[in-house]
This record gives C-alpha cells, structure tokens and sequence, in this order.
C-alpha cells in the first residue's frame, strides 16, 4: 500500500500556486520591457550626451508643441530635430566660420565654447583659435544670441553691445 506522508500532500497542493506564480512573474518581466518600454518625451540619447559639449533647451511656446532642443559641439550649434516626442536627427543652425576675418574654419581649433538659454534668449559662445599661431580666439571669437535659437542671430564682443548677425 502506498502512503502519502503530510509534506507530500502539502507539496502536491502548492505546485499549482508556484506554477502560476512563476508564470505571472516571467510574463511580468519577460514581456513588459518587450512590449511596454518606458519612454521619456525627447529624452537625450547616451550618444548624443556623449557627442555634445552641452545642451539648452526651450520649453514649448503652447500645449501639445514640441521644445526646442540644442546641442553644442566643435564650434557649432545643433537643434534636435524630433518626431513622435523622440529625437531623430540633428540640423546645424550656427557655426563658427572666422574666414571673414582671418583664419578659414579648416585652420582653426575650437577652443571654448558655451550654450545656455535664459528665460528670453539661447546664449552661444564660440572661440576658435589659428592652428600654429598664437593665442586668443580668431577674429575675437564671439557671442551670438537668438530669441528662437534659429534665426535673428545677434553678435557681440562684450554682451553690451548687439549687432544682427548678417544671413
């Protein structure tokens, strides 16, 4: 005659229970991140942080509109260009170019530059330096405003003084 001991029964009882667990636990964390990802409207990817010096952004103007986003590399101004609150691409919107005053782009360095929104304006700082020459920005480096950070760009030597930037 075969005898069931009290643990055996107990055991027998809980196997569906475990059974359900485990497959409530793998449906949980096998397909939630598959199927339901967290997504953070215009989240800066990993690479682009990595690619970029700095970031500014401006909030939306109305509901439902997207921010303008800005990322600064190189002596040059990038706007994310987004799709479906996510960042897909980035366009040039400025970039340092001193040949009008003295050294072509291709002879020169990026030295410092900044990036900042302040409520009104994007602020951008650029200063390249000659390669093989001195010290000191080419052409006296500059700042450059813009209300949209697109167009309207205004520049100056000592943040006093602004002066539209021809287009």
């Amino acid at each position: 005659m075969l005898r069931v001991t009290r643990c055996e029964r107990a055991r027998a009882a809980a196997r569906p229970a475990v059974a359900a667990f485990a497959l409530a636990a793998f449906a949980l964390i096998g397909f939630a991140p598959a199927g339901c990802a967290s997504h953070v409207p215009y989240e800066i990817s990993e690479a682009d942080k990595a690619k970029y010096l700095a970031f500014a952004q401006i909030p939306p103007k109305a509901p439902g509109n997207a921010p303008q986003i800005f990322g600064i590399t190189d002596c040059t101004l990038y706007k994310a260009v987004t799709e479906d609150q996510r960042i897909v691409d980035w366009r040039v919107v400025l970039s340092s170019d001193w040949g009008e005053h003295s050294y072509p782009k291709w002879m020169t360095a990026c030295a410092r530059e900044a990036l900042r929104y302040d409520g009104k304006y994007v602020h951008v700082l650029f200063c390249a330096q000659a390669i093989g020459a001195g010290g000191g920005c080419a052409g006296g480096g500059g700042s450059y405003r813009s209300r949209d950070g697109e167009h309207h760009w205004e520049v100056s030597q000592d943040q006093q003084s602004w002066y539209p930037l021809p287009e």
